[in-house]
């Protein structure tokens, strides 16, 4: 039944995103009113690309991973596709940019299917989380804008960037999942329980706030509110939460320009 639903959607959003590439060739017609027009064809083969991909990782879903969510992956493929496409609307070099590293993404997606336990992630998660905070803070020093101006929140080098807090949103994911799913079976208080993931959480938003990123900080609090919540079925966890994001309102409102 979830194979079923995944390659429904899988193929309402292909739908979506070929209507968007074909109304992307034909806009300079529709504009100038002629066919005597430089139509622009390029993300055809992006979008193939991209759907193939999909198309094959759709197949290795089923054979591997047959309990998998079936909304996760229909939903990448059409937001990861409409970017892409909107990407290169507005610029065809960053468009093909993006189009390389979507297929990066996804053989790293086809990799990451073919694995069959997730141990290790669970053993280094701290190692993980903490390398993901090293890097994100490396930005207060080395950071860099590709724009040239704003906050200066990426890693670059050779005209290649790197924004360290997208994947710290992963690995504050998978270090909440391993601990939590280490202490719960312990009926520990709740203090107890997310006594060091307060530490770390709270490190990790003090770090968006130096850096002035304030609504990654407010993803990354409301990441952490609903894993908790989920885990501990404690609304307290909410109410904090919710006073945490106004404190972060009010923080930037007056400390960021």
């Amino acid at each position: 039944m979830n194979r079923t639903i995944q390659s429904d959607l899988l193929k309402i959003s292909g739908g979506f995103l070929l209507l968007q590439a074909l109304i992307f060739s034909l806009s300079p017609v529709v504009r100038e009113r002629t066919w005597a027009v430089s139509i622009p064809w390029g993300h055809w083969i992006a979008l193939i690309i991209l759907g193939g991909g999909v198309y094959l990782i759709n197949r290795e879903f089923v054979s591997r991973l047959p309990d998998a969510d079936p909304y996760l992956l229909p939903s990448a493929f059409l937001l990861s596709g409409w970017g892409m496409m909107t990407i290169w609307r507005l610029d065809q070099v960053f468009g093909i940019r993006q189009a390389i590293w979507l297929v990066v993404v996804l053989g790293v997606l086809f990799l990451g299917s073919r694995i069959t336990s997730i141990r290790i992630l669970q053993r280094y998660k701290y190692v993980l989380l903490i390398g993901g905070l090293s890097l994100t803070a490396l930005t207060l020093v080395f950071g860099t804008n590709p724009s040239g101006f704003g906050p200066k929140l990426w890693l670059g080098c050779c005209d290649v960037y790197y924004q360290p807090s997208e994947p710290l949103k992963l690995l504050l994911i998978i270090f909440l999942s391993a601990y939590l799913a280490e202490k719960l079976p312990y009926r520990l208080r709740t203090i107890h329980t997310l006594f060091p993931t307060l530490i770390l959480g709270g490190i990790v938003i003090l770090l968006l706030l130096l850096q002035r990123d304030l609504g990654t900080a407010s993803i990354f609090l409301a990441l952490y509110t609903s894993i908790t919540y989920l885990a501990t079925n404690r609304k307290r966890i909410l109410i904090t939460s919710l006073f945490s994001i106004v404190l972060i309102g009010i923080a930037g409102y007056y400390l960021v320009e």
